[in-house]
């Protein structure tokens, strides 16, 4: 029994490994780069990183990703963001990101009466029932409750508003769904694996291939870290990524780190966040010593950078 779990346990391992692995890139072999699956959206006046979003139906946090958008309130007219996943270019982005808010009212409202139906009404008896409270804007008060209010970026600047006696920035008012929905950072989950400089990004590249790391170049004999504590689940030579290793963190991340010299761990070993796991060595075309750095979160690859301090 125990070694029929035991074996159960190394398959799920092993599957798990399989599938961080076929989907660490867009690869479909060594020097063969596949294109990145999506379009390419030319911002036009009035645009904001939102709308884009919403007209097409992406995440605002995967949209920043993919382009590397640290702060989606610079976006520049004429400037060209990827979208992925889709195959069609919209022309008219305020039209479509419109509908999409009608559709998100009306299906809130539908559910809105589905529930006030059910709750207004005895199943049994067919009469109405009584609400035992009544939410007013003065209960709200009472309670300091404050309504939504505009937000005012740093950094941004326009023709100004009369505040009392200074004038103060003039900006576009975000709907309801863009005060919520914000690009987000996580800066102290991860450390950097290893001293040097980010040479290639995450996400979509100048020549429109997609990558799913970060190549950071740094000196023969770094000594690699790992950038959290967990689980060796994969340490071994890997076709095309060189010397590999993949550790498994708390709530279901994990790093990939391809192209090392050579490796200090093994399989199914714990590791402390910071201690070495592989020496670097290995070089690019250029000549540079670099490695490959992966987040993913659920098998699915995160930006890096949205990850390290």
């Amino acid at each position: 029994m125990e070694r029929m779990k035991k074996i159960l346990a190394f398959c799920f391992c092993m599957l798990f490994v399989l599938t961080l692995i076929l989907s660490c890139s867009t690869y479909s072999s060594y020097g063969q780069k596949a294109p990145a699956k999506g379009v390419y959206h030319k911002i036009k006046k009035g645009e904001t990183f939102w709308s884009i979003a919403r007209a097409y139906q992406v995440k605002l946090q995967e949209l920043a990703e993919v382009n590397n958008i640290s702060n989606p309130e610079l976006i520049e007219e004429g400037s060209v963001l990827f979208i992925p996943a889709v195959n069609q270019v919209i022309d008219d982005v305020m039209t479509a990101a419109k509908a999409m808010d009608a559709q998100t009212k009306a299906a809130s409202s539908d559910i809105g009466t589905n529930i006030k139906t059910s709750a207004d009404y005895n199943g049994a008896t067919g009469e109405k029932k009584i609400s035992p409270v009544t939410v007013t804007t003065d209960k709200l008060k009472t309670a300091n409750v404050k309504p939504e209010e505009e937000t005012t970026p740093k950094g941004v600047t326009g023709a100004g508003k009369p505040a009392g006696e200074k004038a103060q920035p003039k900006i576009k008012k975000k709907s309801p769904a863009e005060e919520k929905d914000e690009v987000r950072f996580e800066k102290r989950r991860f450390i950097w694996p290893v001293r040097g400089s980010v040479k290639t990004r995450f996400g979509i590249q100048p020549n429109k291939t997609y990558y799913n790391w970060i190549k950071i170049a740094s000196v023969a004999g770094m000594k690699v870290k790992a950038a959290a504590s967990g689980i060796v689940i994969f340490s071994a030579k890997l076709k095309d990524y060189g010397e590999t290793i993949i550790i498994r963190h708390e709530d279901n991340y994990a790093t990939v780190y391809t192209h090392l010299k050579k490796r200090y761990v093994k399989t199914d070993q714990n590791i402390k966040k910071g201690e070495e796991i592989a020496l670097l060595g290995e070089v690019d075309e250029a000549g540079s010593v670099y490695m490959n750095f992966e987040v993913r979160l659920k098998g699915k690859a995160r930006n890096p950078l949205f990850f390290l301090p």
